[in-house]
């Protein structure tokens, strides 16, 4: 029996008559991840609005700082270990990371029933053909945000076309006294180079979708794979050329996208979830930043969603109605514009979105652009700290050789338990 399937078979059972933490059977008890500008911003108006429709009831919200929610997922299980869930907490929305806790979590198939989502949407979630948590917000991870004054000023034409044509440009860039890519995984967030990676390996031929269906299914072998090598080696000459900022392993992703916001920096990649961080900063879309997918990946959607669920053990009534909540068009069109999303919701009105939500959003509904779900949502939960570990272990020492991608085959095997 694999070891995590041991260990929530024992958080299972511990479940066993838990009760959630709140002392009132009125007050709702939240854990999230979302303390940064544009999501604190979100998910405090989601919160009012909730409220607004539900006088009755009263937030007790615990956010837990730590971007891509690592540090909270360890504190749900340690909750959970003690008997006491809370009533309802994020997750990433995927299959991998929910597959992860499935033997703690609730069936929500009843609660969610007639959500206006597409199917494929609902299929990135499913364990088993049962749905688990319900998806708020679609994001784009592989976008490459730019300073719009400093692209004007070094006379770089937007958008750029190809993997090759950004190397060049990155080293225009750096030769004008500038850096070129801003680079954030410090503080326990080394995954975010998983989301540097994801970009590049979709840039070259044979990665993308092509790649990562068996990649994050288990199937590949890092050291044989020819587009794994290639993508390391385009990593290497961001590194090794000077194109990211030396201090990387020291900033978090919103310092990092800092440094393009304040001009230090002209590129920044990162998800969707960026945009809202700079309008929290009074920037303005396509008049201070700008957005492409990264140069050579307008063929593929990378993305991923963040949800609630609910833990076995918590039957509140406040827990399901906000559930069912979130499944509304109001509930997606408070929170989404304001944290710099796109709602899944197909009949929600678009007017409240910003124009470069509009096009991301017009690049998920082509059915010319292949689906890939992230790192964040499609492998089993611990390859975000076990990958973002190895990546960070490269990129401190960008050398491909035997020890290398033993190194990166020995992460694949722990993380797929084989």
């Amino acid at each position: 029996m694999k070891r995590g399937v041991v260990l929530l078979t024992v958080l299972c059972l511990l479940f066993a008559g838990a009760t959630a933490l709140g002392s009132s059977p009125n007050e709702l008890v939240v854990y999230h991840w979302w303390t940064a500008g544009g999501e604190k911003e979100a998910i405090d108006a989601l919160f009012e609005v909730f409220i607004d429709e539900h006088p009755e009831y009263s937030i007790v919200q615990n956010p837990v700082a730590g971007g891509g929610g690592g540090i909270l997922r360890a504190q749900i299980k340690t909750m959970i270990m003690a008997g006491n869930p809370p009533d309802t907490f994020q997750i990433t929305y995927g299959h991998g990371m929910i597959s992860s806790f499935v033997s703690v979590l609730q069936p929500i198939d009843d609660l969610i029933k007639g959500y206006n989502i597409p199917e494929d949407v609902y299929e990135w979630g499913r364990v088993d053909g049962v749905m688990y948590g319900v998806p708020l917000n679609l994001m784009q991870n592989n976008c490459l945000w730019y300073n719009v004054d400093l692209v004007e000023e070094l006379g770089i034409e937007m958008p750029i076309k190809s993997l090759d044509e950004f190397l060049g440009v990155c080293a225009r860039v750096k030769a004008e006294g500038y850096v070129p890519l801003a680079v954030g995984a410090g503080m326990g967030q080394q995954f975010w180079l998983g989301t540097l990676f994801e970009a590049v390996n979709s840039a070259l031929s044979g990665g993308g979708a092509d790649f990562f269906v068996d990649y994050y299914a288990g199937k590949t072998t890092p050291s044989e794979s020819e587009v794994f090598i290639d993508t390391l080696k385009v990593l290497r000459a961001l590194i090794v050329n000077g194109f990211v900022n030396d201090d990387w392993s020291a900033l978090t992703w919103d310092q990092a996208s800092d440094l393009m916001a304040t001009g230090k920096a002209v590129f920044y990649i990162m998800g969707d979830w960026a945009k809202g961080h700079f309008t929290s900063m009074n920037m303005v879309p396509n008049v201070d930043f700008g957005y492409q997918p990264f140069p050579g990946t307008d063929h593929v959607f990378i993305g991923h969603a963040d949800c609630f669920v609910l833990p076995i053990g918590v039957d509140r009534k406040v827990a399901k109605d906000w559930i069912q909540f979130l499944t509304t068009v109001k509930a997606a069109n408070t929170f989404c514009p304001i944290k710099g999303a796109a709602p899944f919701v197909l009949d929600a009105p678009l007017d409240v979105y910003d124009d470069i939500t509009k096009e991301i959003l017009g690049y998920f509904r082509d059915d010319g652009v292949a689906k890939v779900l992230s790192q964040f949502g499609a492998p089993p939960e611990s390859y975000l700290d076990v990958f973002g570990t190895a990546f960070s272990e490269y990129f401190n020492s960008p050398e491909i050789n035997e020890n290398t991608l033993g190194n990166f085959d020995y992460a694949y095997e722990e993380v797929f338990l084989f």
